[in-house]
């Protein structure tokens, strides 16, 4: 006799645990936010610590002076601060450096102040001093700066670099590289070739004369504005990807000239004018 296949278990369902009330429910809720409610305010108040409570600081003044031969160099490269620079008397070479650093306590602030060094390489012929930053270990720290005034012999080859701030300068003759990241380039009164750059920021430049090695500058966001003599002579190429050319009312002869790029000479041509922006206008202008 044939035996029919047994049937398996019927599966058993689990039980639904019966849910709380509404009162009830609104109680865990409020129970397991006051538990969250700790913990959120210790991170505030390690934020307020990183960013709110710098209120002491600590500042340190570096100043050294040198005597450079003719034709000598000059170069200077911070990281925060601006760089101001001026024609010195003869041939002497000035630095006035101030080093500032915050801290949420005074000891912080003076931890920060040890962090920054300042390195120099000096001789006859060159001067070259940069600043330097430690890697900080506290969280009590709030950043150092370093502001630089500097003063060298006119006829000199210059390179004055900083990361976060902005570059001043007037009254030289000799070649010129001046470039920051974070900040503007203003130049008067420059008489030699001059190499002006920024990432975000502005250029402007005033050039007693259009040297023989010409003038190139560069933005990627901000505005580019060059002031040349009229009499000037310079063959000019300027492009921008986002903005406008004014050419102030020099008479150029142009052989490409529209909204966002000019090719052309003024007086007959001369050294070359490069400039080069990304997101900002350009303007040639009378000195």
């Amino acid at each position: 006799m044939t035996q029919s296949p047994s049937r398996p278990p019927a599966l058993e369902m689990p039980r639904l645990l019966p849910r709380p009330p509404h009162a009830m429910r609104r109680r865990i809720s409020r129970a397991a936010a006051l538990a969250v409610l700790p913990a959120l305010a210790v991170a505030a108040s390690g934020c307020d610590v990183l960013t709110a409570d710098l209120k002491h600081s600590e500042t340190a003044k570096w100043e050294k002076t040198y005597q450079l031969a003719e034709g000598g160099r000059v170069e200077i490269r911070n990281v925060n601060g601006k760089i101001t620079v001026e024609p010195s008397t003869g041939n002497t070479v000035e630095v006035v450096a101030v080093k500032t650093a915050k801290g949420a306590t005074g000891e912080a602030a003076r931890a920060e102040l040890g962090r920054i060094e300042i390195t120099e390489q000096a001789s006859s012929d060159a001067v070259r001093i940069e600043t330097k930053v430690a890697r900080g270990e506290s969280w009590f720290g709030g950043g150092t700066q370093v502001t630089y005034t500097v003063r060298v012999p006119a006829s000199a080859e210059t390179t004055f670099v900083t990361v976060n701030g902005g570059v001043n300068v007037k009254g030289l003759n000799g070649k010129t590289t001046l470039e920051t990241t974070n900040g503007g380039v203003v130049a008067r009164n420059i008489g030699g070739a001059v190499e002006a750059s920024t990432t975000n920021g502005g250029v402007d430049l005033e050039v007693t004369r259009v040297a023989e090695g010409g003038v190139k500058m560069s933005c990627t966001n901000g505005g580019l504005s060059l002031a040349l003599p009229s009499d000037a002579k310079a063959s000019i190429r300027a492009s921008v990807t986002n903005g406008g050319i004014d050419t102030g009312g020099l008479e150029l002869s142009t052989t490409e000239s529209s909204r966002r790029r000019l090719v052309g000479t003024l007086n007959g041509g001369g050294p070359q004018i490069t400039i080069q922006g990304t997101n900002g206008g350009v303007t040639l202008r009378r000195r």
